[in-house]
């Protein structure tokens, strides 16, 4: 996005604002060329003024110097603070959508290929008789419990067996004579096409009443004929949970529509229900205009008293449309209070510059009356020093005082005057010296202690306060530094992603204090297993970690990510919520060779990929991607039937 353009689509109404600072500081600049001319003696303008008094014109001249630039800078400053605001809430707004977009989609895929895996593997059993599904769907929905049901249909849409999640319990449905569901989509399409099928939100009715998502894949017997599909029905209220966990934005509301503009899911405070149609709505017609990924301003009526927004529209992989909306008020209410502060600001540098100017002015008055009383007691027949100078006179008129004196002292000797002068001189040139090389002194430790704080910030900011290792933000530049290391030296380069297993349910069992404690022991643990000079171990953010491995092939990465899964078991914190009753941690790794098409993102995202698939395969695990394929690494330490694989890594690597 254009943000430039878009804040001056945005805030068109206050642009005036510039034209006044400016006019400000070109009527200060025209001020102060009328006095430099006036000061150079041209004749027109002397004549114009009339001379003038001194009072007026410092009066005048410091008021303007002190109050219009604070008056210019302070509007300046309030109209780009606003355009600031603007330009940030679009890019976090942009960024929000991304990022619920991607979350969503990586949800619906996340079942859609449970359902996918369940039917490949109740077809390859060739077992479709009511106890063995069941026994089938019970086991996929405790994996899958964002399903509210389950169901298995023969190839004429009758319901075989069904489980529901809705009473909170699991458990399989009773009673299924006379449910067919021939006519849904979620049937018809995989019987029609063989393959995978996301439906569009409807309405329950067999199992339940309520607003759904159907998520269904087609079954096969040996001879590869369509026999049924099994199907779940995704919970809608699911999608609170990507909502709530979105990057925040004051006012900000999230809206989800299908391909027809239905309402699939709405956050409580954007007022609308599931199955809505609200395809004329501000957000959806001028996000239609806008297109894809771009920030729109648009109006819409919220009780009934018009109101600005920003919005966002980002498509997901399954036709879906996602809008974000955030409300312009709170910028335009801090607009106005910026102003109020620049109006302030510059009342009280007024208010200053007169007070000051009047001091001057009446410091300058004294000293000239001053000077004409030792004027007027100038007497070169007196032996007495009559003149003296007030304490409070300016030092442009102290010279004047001194040579009133030493006119007046005819009896003292022109060398006793100058001895005198050469001693002062000296005295004060030896204070002076002393002074100076005391402030160089007092600047070099200043400097020091300054370069030694610096020194200690920087090291602070890349260090994690809570696990005592690198953070985000070193993660970031030494993966890049690692990279274009291994481009120079043509050496492959490893990500290792760990996240601890069921850390929510460790948190909320043992409190947080027990849950930070965790932390800091699994990453001093991990950290121990990469302590080479190319090795770094970092917290990538929560209860992830991230270890960057220079010079390191995939082997030597497995090896490594495999001493930190048995470093973490090692450790035997106690985990009430796992069922290996010890603190675990599923890991995903990456590795390639730094080129211009393997790009240090890529790596990253195959093990972000790779940490997916260790926690589908039941968490405690190591994977990697080979040729093509995510397979769990077994060592001396770990043995495949108690890693919980999930037949969907087992069918791949058979």
């Amino acid at each position: 996005m254009n943000s430039a353009s878009t804040v001056a689509e945005l805030l068109p109404w206050h642009s005036w604002a510039n034209t006044i600072a400016y006019a400000l500081l070109g009527t200060l600049l025209l001020f102060a060329f009328g006095h430099f001319v006036l000061a150079a003696g041209n004749e027109t303008l002397n004549r114009m003024v009339r001379g003038g008094t001194l009072r007026r014109s410092l009066v005048v001249g410091l008021s303007i110097v002190g109050s219009l630039p604070v008056f210019a800078l302070g509007i300046i400053l309030a109209e780009r603070s606003a355009q600031s605001r603007v330009e940030r809430t679009a890019y976090r707004l942009q960024e929000s959508a991304e990022a619920v977009s991607y979350a969503i989609d990586q949800f619906i895929d996340k079942h859609l290929s449970g359902i996918t895996s369940a039917a490949s593997a109740i077809s390859a059993a060739n077992s479709f008789d009511e106890a063995q599904m069941t026994h089938s769907l019970l086991l996929y929905h405790k994996v899958y419990s964002d399903f509210l049901t389950m169901l298995n249909a023969d190839a004429n849409g009758d319901i075989v067996t069904a489980t529901s999640n809705m009473t909170g319990f699991l458990a399989a449905v009773p009673d299924l004579q006379a449910h067919n569901v021939g006519d849904r989509e979620y049937f018809k399409e995989p019987m029609a096409t063989g393959s995978s099928f996301v439906s569009q939100v409807f309405q329950g009715r067999n199992l339940g009443s309520d607003p759904i998502v159907g998520i269904s894949a087609p079954l096969r017997n040996d001879d590869g004929a369509l026999v049924g599909i099994i199907e779940g029905s995704l919970d809608l209220r699911a999608f609170e949970r990507i909502d709530n966990e979105r990057a925040g934005l004051h006012g900000a509301v999230v809206l989800l529509t299908d391909q027809n503009g239905r309402v699939i899911y709405s956050s409580e405070s954007a007022g609308f229900a599931p199955l809505e149609n609200i395809s004329g709505n501000p957000l959806l017609t001028t996000g239609s205009t806008a297109g894809h990924g771009t920030v729109y301003r648009f109006d819409a009526d919220s009780n009934h008293d018009p109101a600005d927004f920003l919005g966002v529209a980002s498509q997901t992989h399954n036709g879906w449309t996602l809008y974000l909306r955030v409300p312009l008020d709170v910028i335009t209410a801090q607009l106005l209070a910026d102003y109020r502060s620049a109006a302030l600001l510059g009342f009280i540098a007024w208010l200053v510059s007169l007070v000051l100017a009047l001091a001057i002015v009446r410091r300058v008055t004294q000293s000239i009356a001053d000077m004409n009383a030792a004027i007027a007691s100038f007497d070169l027949d007196t032996h007495d020093e009559v003149i003296r100078t007030p304490a409070n006179t300016f030092a442009e008129f102290r010279p004047l005082f001194r040579q009133i004196r030493e006119r007046s002292k005819k009896l003292k000797t022109s060398y006793r005057r100058l001895s005198g002068s050469i001693a002062a001189g000296d005295e004060l040139r030896s204070k002076l010296t002393r002074a100076i090389v005391q402030k160089e002194a007092e600047v070099a430790d200043r400097t020091a202690d300054l370069e030694e704080a610096n020194e200690r910030l920087r090291d602070l900011s890349k260090v994690d306060a809570l696990t005592g290792i690198a953070n985000r933000r070193e993660f970031d530049a030494y993966q890049k530094r690692i990279w274009r290391l291994g481009k120079r030296e043509s050496s492959a380069a490893a990500i290792v992603l760990l996240d601890i297993d069921y850390f929510k349910i460790f948190n909320d069992k043992l409190g947080h204090q027990a849950g930070d404690q965790c932390l800091t022991q699994v990453a001093q643990a991990i950290s121990t297993c990469a302590a080479r000079p190319l090795d770094l171990v970092a917290r990538y953010g929560g209860e992830e970690f991230v270890a960057v491995l220079g010079n390191t092939t995939m082997n030597n990465a497995l090896v490594v990510a495999s001493r930190m899964r048995n470093a973490v078991v090692e450790l035997e914190v106690s985990h009430p919520g796992s069922n290996h009753d010890v603190v675990t941690v599923s890991v995903g790794v990456a590795a390639a060779e730094p080129t211009s098409a393997a790009t240090a993102e890529e790596v990253l995202q195959n093990a972000d990929e790779a940490l997916y698939y260790a926690k589908a395969a039941g968490r405690n695990c190591v994977v990697y991607r080979h040729e093509g394929e995510f397979e769990t690494f077994v060592d001396d330490g770990i043995k495949l039937d108690e890693t919980n694989v999930l037949s969907i890594l087992v069918a791949k690597r058979g």
